[in-house]
């Protein structure tokens, strides 16, 4: 479903009256970014002092020493807002504006500063900048809202560093708690806990996001939807679902010299035949993705058989019905594999992301906001992962999507054409704004 809409009187009213039941004097639509402040946002975040890399983009992995240079950066552009920073025990940073009525629930906007290695400079980092950007704004138009609004950096989204995706998110909404966040190690064994602490982030429980009013992410496409279409901004109506599994294999080891090729029970082989069989029965139907993106094989020795190999597999799909038969079916397949290969086998199916929709109220808003300023858009479905799915199962959500050429993302060429980045902004404040000046989200939306 998309839409391409022009001005018109009844969608400017429509905007103006979602900001209605507020004492502020500023309207849905009075808010105007400044779009060289937020490109200066932008830089500060992928610069090399804060791992930006020589090829344009940034490498910075949680709690790693480029994540506490961001940190503080993040830390001391909200100061210069005016907004109160605190961190919580899983280093989840908030920054908070005041309401008239701060006793009311606040309307969270955000994103995330971590990202894979190497990475781009847009994936998380352009929604942190544009919800500043947003503050930003709403000082200069001297604009008080109803409710708090509080610019979030979530921890861990990426979960490059210290699996599972998206961890700060997940532990405040209830998905783990922080003791197994706490124990989540990265490649060279280290804790989550201990590299918080390292670098000054092991905040305390009682700093986390509790309840909300709404939450309010904007993101890169991570696709190329939105660029074919020529629409600036995507609303999103749900984020396809994802499951990880580590998938174990065992054989038997041996000298490379030794009996064989006849005969042999070589886990390395079987994990191969799986691999490949997964990609060619998504291929064939066409209606799912596979992805190995990690493989350890013990005990890694050129000229020994190895006993053991271990790999991991993303699997998505349209739904989450759809995705867990798609499973069903690979799983069954692996151990078929496994008993032609007369290996042993073990999935364990260790992180799932389901599909909520997002918000409708929230996406109407989007809508018309987007309507009031005359600018293209059109509902488009996300196909990874964000911190906003986890939100959405916890209160009212939504996500906006700029475009991305060729629909290139997690690398140092990702790009969002600064149309698309402006506009997305705008249609974000101005929504953010009639949220943070809503009594009730019914009436809002």
């Amino acid at each position: 479903m998309s839409a391409t809409p022009t001005p018109s009187s009844s969608s400017s009213s429509s905007a103006a009256a979602a900001a209605s039941a507020s004492s502020s004097s500023s309207d849905a639509g009075s808010l105007r970014i400044d779009p060289e402040r937020l490109r200066t946002y932008l830089d500060a975040f992928a610069s090399p002092d804060v791992g930006g890399t020589p090829q344009g983009g940034v490498s910075r992995p949680a709690a790693s020493d480029a994540d506490k240079a961001a940190r503080d950066r993040f830390t001391e552009t909200a100061r210069e807002l005016g907004l109160e920073v605190r961190f919580d025990d899983v280093g989840n940073m908030t920054a908070r504006r005041p309401g008239t009525d701060d006793a009311a629930l606040p309307v969270l906007i955000g994103s995330h500063l971590d990202t894979v290695v190497p990475g781009g400079r847009f994936d998380g980092i352009l929604g942190v900048a544009i919800a500043l950007e947003t503050v930003a704004a709403m000082n200069d138009a001297d604009a008080r809202t109803l409710r708090p609004v509080v610019v979030v950096n979530w921890m861990g989204e990426e979960g490059a560093r210290f699996p599972p995706a998206m961890l700060g998110t997940g532990v405040i909404t209830g998905q783990w708690d922080a003791a197994y966040a706490h124990s989540r190690t990265d490649a060279d064994g280290i804790r989550l806990d201990d590299a918080l602490e390292r670098i000054g982030y092991l905040g305390e429980p009682e700093h986390r996001v509790g309840d909300f009013f709404a939450s309010l992410e904007a993101h890169i496409e991570q696709g190329p939807q939105l660029e074919q279409s020529g629409a600036l901004v995507g609303i999103v109506p749900r984020v396809e679902p994802v499951r990880w599994s580590m998938v174990r294999v065992t054989g038997t080891g041996g000298h490379a010299g030794g009996p064989g090729p006849g005969g042999r029970h070589e886990s390395v082989v079987a994990a191969a035949r799986m691999i490949v069989a997964a990609r060619d029965a998504a291929v064939a139907v066409g209606a799912f993705k596979t992805t190995v993106g990690r493989m350890r094989v013990e005990p890694g020795s050129t000229n020994v058989i190895a006993h053991e190999a271990e790999f991991s597999l993303d699997v998505r799909a349209r739904d989450d019905e759809t995705l867990d038969r798609r499973l069903d079916e690979l799983e069954a397949l692996f151990r078929r594999i496994a008993g032609e290969e007369g290996v042993g086998v073990e999935i364990d199916r260790f992180w799932s992301m389901r599909s909520p929709a997002f918000d409708e109220r929230i996406q109407r808003m989007l809508e018309r906001a987007a309507d009031a300023r005359g600018i293209r858009w059109q509902h488009t479905v996300g196909t990874i992962g964000h911190d906003s799915v986890h939100l959405a199962g916890a209160g009212p959500t939504a996500m906006l999507f700029t475009q991305t050429r060729d629909g290139r993302s997690h690398c140092e060429d990702e790009f969002a054409p600064w149309e698309s980045v402006v506009a997305t902004a705008q249609v974000f404040a101005d929504t953010a704004l009639a949220l943070a000046n809503s009594g009730e989200l019914d009436r809002a939306g």
